[in-house]
């Protein structure tokens, strides 16, 4: 069959994959210029029943994916239809899906299997908040790239809180990887999604599903058998991760975890104690004894060279593999061989044979260091940052060690200040900088919870640099942010974010029966007023799991009256016989605010009066700077691309740019001119690239030679100026000091160095 020339405005370059209803293009956007992946459907190849449904679930599909925007979540851009063609037209993935990996029994390091459960519970994360339950989670859904990204897919069956086209009584779903609930027909939650994330995560840790057979044993099964302990079947699965598992896979789903978020904290919970265990095994040669085999490492690097040469497709036939750790050394036996293999990444494709036990084993200094891996929880953020030194400075005329020293300690030091620019504005942390360097700066160690290092390098600018990348406490360093402010009376202007806040307000009467307390929608909507005058969004209590913060509050009532005698008349007055007013921050569980002192006495007529005065009461109790003390912010992930760069080679020295800019996060990158970056700070995605990103590139280059051509919702990209391509211009990228100080405080370039002419080169 002829490919068609354009569906919509899209230009058709070629068949990804095919089936019964449809095909999948790749096709190619000529407005913005960018490659996307078209899934089509037919009616006229369908029976009229057949249809009709079809192209409501796939119009639903549409629907459910376009309500979310997430950088682990396939992102569509378009729904249409061309000549009875109904497409949809989605972010072109280059990636392999996770049922690739296990029909051909590949196996991940236990580090690796958390990273990617996380990535995977953060994505449901977003879509349950969105009101979008998948309900088809299963390996065959989860994209990896090559990198290592999660990308979730396929939300054809979703359920949205406002559509009736899946709802109780339907049965929709993948078998050996559906609830209790979807079997039954009953509707489902976001909770039934948990479930799968529970089965995949069984497969990853066991290589088995914990649910097999025909469907009608499946079905007995996922509703009646609770299966096998992971832990028994393969004996390098931490204990920790049984208890989890049984949790994970309840039946009843107000017996499994009640959300993304607690799930993907009792993963770190499990793995942090696996981690603290391990530790106690490796000795002092480097080499890691588990299960009585004595295994040696290989760096991802390695690895990775081994591997046979990727194939870039589509999400529909992804074959391109992720890096895995090589296993090399003797096997004390074949159980112990096996188990150590499934919990430490083997690739059995490249794996060579085990040697006898009597081989020779590597000396301790063949062996290379295993890499370190980087997982932000509940708390922690990864950051990549740039040290920099000057050479030049008389101190380390004699001291080479105190060099390397000096820039080790300023490339932590920056890491916490690109943690500390999550939450406060840029200009308030350049006015309190000196501060900030003797009360936040220099304890950078406290906040550091992993960290790996480049080896020094010398640029043509001068300078000695070396870049970080480390897991960082960031909430620990937004807490000491907030007691600088109270210790030093310092009101930072904050990042404006927007934080959801769920509201509950109940009141009683001592005097009425039981005193059970009741909603009161007249305080509660007084208390929301105030919270929204700060532009917060809300949440009703019943929604609280998916809030920031929930404010909450009891106040009982007393019931006076007083019969005048003069006239006859009774009063009555109420009065407030006690009050509570907390504020529970839903991320970490932690209670940051609770008073329970009854304010100045005062009495009301009636007892709306009364509750309408106590929403008022309550809300004087919280600001917007109070929420913002405590608001868990996080980078924005955006994909930088750059184009017109006249030397590939530029890409390295861009990259070197990015991580030394405060905006920047986080960059890895992400192909040839293309990185990843996260991003700090307030306003749109576009206006923070501009004032972080391209003006100090241009400020050093001398002119506008990058501008933003083009960008969504979460992809941006820089072009370059030809009028910029001459050697004199190109030559400032390596010859001048990086683009980051040239808007940092003076405090931190006279950090770096105290050379004049080299002040005299950031001032310009």
């Amino acid at each position: 069959m002829a490919l068609p020339e354009k569906l919509g405005k899209y230009e058709i370059r070629r068949e990804l994959g095919a089936g019964a209803m449809g095909i999948v293009y790749e096709g190619w956007d000529p407005g913005i210029a960018r490659r996307v992946a078209i899934k089509t459907v037919k009616g006229e190849q369908l029976s009229p029943g057949e249809a009709e449904q079809t192209l409501a679930r796939f119009r639903h599909e549409a629907q459910a994916s376009g309500r979310l925007s997430h950088p682990n979540i396939v992102q569509i851009y378009e729904f249409g239809e061309d000549a009875g063609t109904q497409f949809i037209a989605m972010e072109f993935i280059e990636g392999r899906e996770l049922k690739d990996f296990f029909d051909q029994d590949e196996r991940f390091k236990l580090p690796e299997i958390v990273r990617i459960m996380q990535e995977l519970l953060d994505a449901l994360g977003h879509a349950h908040k969105n009101g979008i339950v998948h309900r088809d989670i299963k390996p065959a859904n989860i994209i990896l790239l090559g990198d290592g990204t999660v990308k979730v897919a396929d939300f054809g069956i979703a359920r949205i809180e406002s559509s009736n086209l899946t709802q109780a009584g339907s049965v929709l779903g993948t078998p050996a990887y559906m609830s209790p609930e979807q079997f039954m027909g009953q509707t489902v939650d976001a909770r039934s999604d948990l479930f799968s994330v529970g089965v995949v995560l069984y497969q990853f840790l066991t290589s088995e599903k914990p649910f097999t057979g025909s469907v009608t044993t499946i079905m007995h099964k996922v509703l009646k058998e609770q299966p096998i302990a992971p832990s028994e079947l393969n004996v390098q699965v931490p204990q920790a991760f049984d208890g989890l598992m049984q949790k994970a896979l309840a039946k009843r789903p107000d017996e499994r975890f009640q959300s993304a978020q607690e799930f993907a904290a009792a993963l770190n919970a499990a793995t942090a104690g696996h981690a603290a265990a391990e530790s106690t095994m490796v000795d002092a040669a480097g080499e890691a004894t588990l299960a009585g085999a004595t295994l040696s490492g290989a760096t991802l690097a390695q690895a990775a060279a081994a591997s046979p040469p990727p194939v870039a497709t589509a999400a529909t036939g992804s074959k391109r593999p992720l890096p895995v750790l090589a296993i090399a050394g003797g096997l004390a036996a074949i159980a112990a061989g096996a188990a150590a293999w499934m919990m430490l990444g083997r690739d059995p494709a490249s794996a060579p044979a085990p040697a006898p036990q009597a081989a020779a084993q590597p000396t301790p200094a063949a062996v290379p260091p295993a890499p370190t891996f980087f997982l932000a929880g509940p708390g922690t953020a990864v950051v990549t940052a740039l040290g920099l030194a000057d050479p030049a400075d008389p101190r380390y005329a004699s001291d080479k060690g105190l060099l390397a020293a000096d820039l080790r300690e300023d490339a932590k030091r920056q890491l916490i200040e690109k943690a500390a620019a999550l939450y406060v504005d840029g200009q308030s942390l350049a006015k309190h900088y000196g501060l900030l360097q003797t009360r936040l700066l220099a304890r950078s160690g406290e906040f550091i919870q992993a960290i790996e290092e480049s080896e020094p390098l010398r640029t043509a600018d001068g300078l000695m640099s070396l870049t970080a990348k480390a897991t960082v406490k960031v909430r620990a360093v937004q807490k000491s942010l907030n007691q600088m402010s109270r210790e030093e009376r310092i009101d930072f202007i904050r990042n404006n974010g927007d934080p959801k806040i769920a509201v509950a307000i109940t009141a009683a009467s001592v005097q009425a029966g039981d005193g059970t307390p009741q909603r009161s929608p007249v305080a509660e909507n007084l208390l929301k007023e105030r919270i929204q005058s700060f532009g917060f969004r809300l949440w009703n209590d019943d929604a609280k799991d998916v809030a920031d913060f929930a404010v909450s509050g009891e106040a009982r009532f007393k019931k006076l009256s007083a019969r005048l005698e003069a006239s006859g008349i009774t009063i009555e007055k109420f009065v407030l016989s006690s009050w509570s007013v907390k504020c529970t921050d839903k991320k970490s569980g932690e209670e940051i605010y609770y008073n329970n002192k009854i304010p100045e006495k005062q009495s009301w007529a009636t007892e709306e009066l009364a509750l309408r005065d106590v929403g008022k009461l309550i809300g004087e109790e919280f600001s917007k700077s109070f929420f913002l003390q405590h608001f868990n912010f996080t980078g924005e992930k955006v994909a930088l691309n750059f184009k017109g760069l006249p030397k590939p080679e530029l890409a390295k020295s861009i990259q070197r740019e990015l991580t030394g800019m405060r905006t920047v996060l986080f960059v890895a990158p992400a192909g040839e001119a293309r990185f990843d970056i996260e991003l700090s700070g307030s306003g749109s995605m576009v206006e923070r690239i501009g004032e972080g990103v391209v003006k100090p590139l241009n400020r050093k280059l001398g002119k506008t030679c990058f501008g933003i051509a083009g960008s969504s919702s979460s992809e941006a990209t820089l072009s370059f100026e030809s009028s910029c391509a001459d050697a004199a211009t190109l030559g400032r990228l390596d010859s001048l000091p990086p683009a980051g100080l040239y808007d940092a405080p003076p405090p931190r370039r006279e950090a770096v160095t105290r050379n004049p002419e080299m002040l005299r080169k950031l001032s310009i």
